[in-house]
């Protein structure tokens, strides 16, 4: 449980919870990233509707809130906390930067709903001190490094990361995967499945970077193509039981949660046969 919201278990008993992103680069909301200046009644309205779709399929959502610096973080954060219950990625582009956000989201009171995003094996041990000193229990573990970026055992990176994070007072572990373009997302998913079912931790990914990547798909491809392929790919690590996707921009939520509510819903009969019940805001009972 993060911010109130539950992520984990087994695929088809809780929804999938979807991250999507605010204040990324090329974000029309934004009209300074340096400063963080925003506007603020457009940014609103795309919270909202992520709001809209989350009750009407029943997938939980999280706000992957993207800066350049500190300073811009702030106001980001200020802004979120102060219009939605949703919890927040907080994605800083620099270390540096990150360290600082935390230390703003502690003083003003923000360390529940944040989680860090993210820790790979490449982290310093100052940001391991900042989240021991602000009490951050919340972090992605990033399982990404070169050795291991056409490999779907991603294990020793689990094994070598966790206790790092543990040490530093993390609790809640969310591992991802690592997408980078169309094949990875294939290796992601496959370990998706290997590390939630060895060592139970929650698994997603950041499924949209394998469309992102696919740069000839609107030019080849018709418009109508880009979108259902949004779609499928981020339902297919929930199809492996990823328990959080990372989609994109949070203003595509009225494409891409159909797909997944729909995979929920699909997964949560082999829960009825096991004669397990999800709960009345499930998929299951929300899309039908």
């Amino acid at each position: 449980m993060i911010g109130g919201t539950l992520i984990g278990g087994e695929p088809g008993l809780n929804p999938t919870v979807m991250v999507g992103s605010m204040f990324y680069k090329g974000d029309r909301t934004v009209e300074n990233r340096t400063e963080g200046l925003f506007k603020k009644d457009e940014a609103e309205g795309v919270l909202r509707k992520a709001e809209e779709m989350s009750d009407s399929t029943g997938l939980p959502t999280m706000v992957d809130l993207i800066a350049e610096n500190a300073v811009a973080a702030s106001r980001f954060l200020d802004f979120v906390v102060g219009a939605t219950d949703m919890p927040i990625f907080l994605d800083i582009v620099s270390e540096d930067g990150l360290m600082e956000s935390l230390q703003y989201a502690s003083d003003h009171g923000m360390m529940d709903r944040i989680i860090v995003n993210s820790l790979n094996p490449h982290s310093g041990e100052r940001l391991y001190d900042k989240i021991r000193e602000t009490g951050c229990t919340s972090a992605v573990l990033l399982l990404h490094s070169s050795e291991y970026m056409l490999s779907s055992d991603k294990d020793a990176l689990v094994e070598t990361m966790v206790p790092r994070a543990e040490a530093a007072g993390v609790r809640n572990m969310l591992m991802d995967t690592a997408v980078i373009d169309i094949p990875t997302l294939g290796l992601a998913t496959k370990a998706i499945h290997r590390i939630k079912y060895r060592y139970g931790y929650p698994c997603g990914c950041g499924a949209h970077n394998a469309v992102a990547s696919w740069k000839r798909l609107k030019k080849k491809y018709t418009r109508d193509a880009a979108t259902v392929a949004m779609g499928v790919v981020n339902a297919l690590p929930v199809a492996a039981g990823a328990d959080f996707v990372i989609y994109g921009p949070l203003k595509n939520a009225e494409t891409i949660y159909p797909a997944v509510a729909m995979i929920d819903a699909a997964y949560s009969q082999q829960m009825i046969e096991k004669r397990k019940r999800p709960s009345r805001d499930h998929p299951r009972f929300k899309i039908g």
